[in-house]
């Protein structure tokens, strides 16, 4: 397809490979680089491959969910190569960010099963942002629902009602960097 991209800090790069793509990746310059790479399957074969350019500011998630990469087809979503608003995916997930301030929390609502059930699932991850480390983790830490503590790099999964809530709370020091995957 002939893209070349130099992704900065708040950049999606949504690739859907279709029938089929060569891909390569590498780092830009000496630096070590950190990122999350997130795969999800399609619910038809055979697409043709697409590219896709989101960008969303640490501002624009500050004490809030923003939706990055929604189903194509949903309200807001747009197949253009570069653009605003979600990124568009070929399957039912909705992936949320948020950067969460020290004593600060965020709720999502889920949305549900486009089956016409009530049936939801969601996993949230916290992005581990102070750096590689062996040990026992550091940095951000939240509460979930008032029972779940997860730190830096940790990830959880859990099944829910069409309509329930999911409240995180930071209870660290730092900011959190948090993603919720509302999922069918």
């Amino acid at each position: 397809m002939g893209n070349k991209e130099v992704l900065k800090r708040g950049d999606i790069q949504l690739t859907s490979a279709g029938t089929g793509i060569r891909h390569s990746e590498m780092t830009h310059g000496n630096g070590p680089v950190h990122f999350l790479q997130i795969w999800s399957v399609p619910q038809k074969n055979g697409l043709p491959p697409k590219y896709y350019n989101r960008h969303f500011t640490d501002e624009e998630k500050r004490d809030k969910f923003v939706l990055t990469v929604a189903p194509v087809g949903s309200e807001g979503v747009k197949e253009t190569r570069d653009g605003e608003g979600p990124a568009p995916v070929q399957t039912q997930l909705r992936l949320y960010a948020t950067i969460i301030s020290p004593g600060s929390s965020v709720s999502h609502t889920l949305k549900g099963a486009s089956n016409g059930t009530s049936d939801s699932k969601a996993y949230l991850h916290v992005i581990q942002t102070s750096g590689y480390n062996k040990g026992k983790a550091t940095g951000a830490l939240v509460k979930v629902n008032e029972n779940l503590h997860l730190s830096e790099g940790d990830g959880a999964f859990g099944h829910g009602s069409k309509g329930e809530s999911v409240t995180i709370e930071n209870i660290g020091d730092v900011p959190a960097e948090v993603l919720l995957f509302d999922l069918e």
